[in-house]
């Protein structure tokens, strides 16, 4: 087997991996709330646990690497952006499972890149003034938003027949979902210019551990920690799988795929989280898997892989791209 052979198995491995557990992350949250546990409580135990799992795989790899125990971090405005839509972003996202299906939320999540698309246009015109030079570029924004919409609507009316929600509660729900996603699109976009300005000079998955822990201090003056209690050794056998691997070890893993495969396999593969999702959440929490589910999914997925196209297609070598960044999927 080639050298070449080998990395794409890594790559593809690592990359699959990840999105297992990005995939099954909102299933588990919502069997959490379900069982009586605090959405900010699972929030903010993922954010812990998540950030404290990084940092010692930073610290061991930088010990061994550099002899030095923690790599230097920048606190630059584009840290403290991401660090509180991260916080904004766990709280809305928390509860909006509580009133929807966890198929919906991430289906809605992976709208957030063309999401990018429209926050930058309107209020960052000038990081796209070069691409709207491109004459088909303008109908293709267009053509991507109104099918990415299409999809959405379809989620909306969509009624899975489940058992714990009813369709008022998941309107209500996948409202909250859809604000969640321009949280998480805010993330995108200042890890995009993060890494953009800071890649090269700082450990990124050291960065993911200073994010992740600040939004959890932002988040923690309203936790009710004195639930804790009523926790039993089930559900923090599942919060300890969700916060470790979902917040910590799919990082690391997304983070070592990068390494070996190039942006448009990394950008197809970031969409099996939500198949996954779909087929956990039809597994263990009833899910009826409708027409509109399936046609909306394939919508937004589709929609999603083209805004991503987007805006790598036509980057320049001095001006920055829009948000990327499928190096950090949550949840």
């Amino acid at each position: 087997m080639t050298n070449e052979k080998k990395k794409m198995i890594i790559g593809y491995t690592c990359a699959v991996a990840a999105t297992m557990f990005w995939g099954i992350h909102a299933v588990i949250i919502r069997w959490l709330l379900n069982g009586g546990v605090h959405p900010f409580l699972v929030g903010d135990l993922r954010l812990f646990i998540g950030s404290t799992f990084l940092a010692v795989v930073v610290s061991f790899t930088t010990l061994i690497k550099e002899k030095k125990l923690f790599p230097k971090v920048h606190y630059s405005k584009f840290f403290w952006l991401i660090s509180i839509s991260l916080a904004v972003n766990f709280v809305i996202f928390h509860i909006g499972l509580k009133y929807t299906i966890a198929s919906d939320a991430i289906l809605l999540e992976a709208f957030s890149p063309i999401a990018v698309l429209v926050i930058v246009m309107i209020f960052m015109p000038d990081k796209i003034k070069h691409l709207m030079k491109v004459a088909d570029l303008p109908y293709k924004i267009l053509l991507t938003l109104v099918i990415g919409s299409i999809g959405s609507a379809l989620l909306l009316i969509n009624d899975p027949k489940d058992l714990l929600i009813t369709s008022h509660s998941k309107l209500i729900g996948d409202a909250i979902e859809f604000v969640a996603m321009f949280t998480w699109a805010l993330v995108l976009l200042g890890m995009h210019e993060y890494q953009q300005r800071e890649g090269s000079k700082y450990n990124i998955l050291a960065a993911t551990s200073q994010f992740l822990f600040f939004a959890g201090v932002m988040l923690a003056p309203f936790v009710p920690w004195t639930e804790m209690t009523a926790i039993s050794s089930q559900q923090w056998i599942w919060i300890t799988v969700l916060s470790v691997g979902s917040t910590g070890i799919s990082y690391v893993l997304w983070h070592l795929a990068s390494r070996y495969l190039d942006i448009f396999p990394l950008m197809t593969l970031f969409s099996l989280a939500s198949i996954f999702t779909i087929i956990t959440e039809s597994a263990f929490l009833g899910l009826q898997i409708t027409w509109k589910l399936a046609i909306g999914a394939g919508l937004i997925l589709y929609a999603a892989i083209q805004a991503k196209k987007i805006n790598s297609k036509y980057k320049t070598v001095n001006e920055s791209t829009l948000g990327e960044g499928t190096g950090s999927q949550k949840q």
